[in-house]
């Protein structure tokens, strides 16, 4: 049986995010993902007004947002979008490992969207 994977965001550091982590991340000259970037507007209206005034003068970086976009709606149309968003997730990370923790892990799901395994970030990244 094939499961979906969903990343399992860290909501409690989210909600508490420290200053350093939320200024790397306003000012990162590079896409964020838009499930991660949205938890945490959601939760940080610093984050989301600082983030969105800095995006405003990077006409470059919003043009990469939606290259980002346009990709992963491509890729929609062979495997399912829960998939697609985590790996997209995971590259992210993986590219900025010092934003791992606002990721706990990886859920597995089934078709009637049971979870049915969890691996942690961790554990994850080292069998991927």
């Amino acid at each position: 049986m094939e499961y979906n994977r969903f990343t399992k965001l860290n909501l409690a550091l989210i909600k508490n995010l420290p200053s350093d982590m939320q200024s790397e991340l306003i000012c990162l000259e590079d896409t964020i993902p838009d499930d991660i970037m949205a938890t945490i507007a959601f939760h940080d209206s610093v984050y989301k007004k600082e983030r969105y005034n800095f995006l405003n003068y990077r006409p470059g970086l919003l043009q990469d947002m939606y290259q980002l976009r346009y990709q992963k709606r491509k890729a929609c149309e062979n495997e399912d979008f829960i998939n697609v968003e985590t790996d997209i997730n995971i590259q992210f990370i993986k590219k900025y490992p010092q934003f791992k923790q606002l990721i706990e892990g990886i859920e597995y799901w089934d078709e009637n969207l049971n979870v049915v395994k969890f691996v942690p970030i961790d554990e994850y990244l080292a069998e991927n």
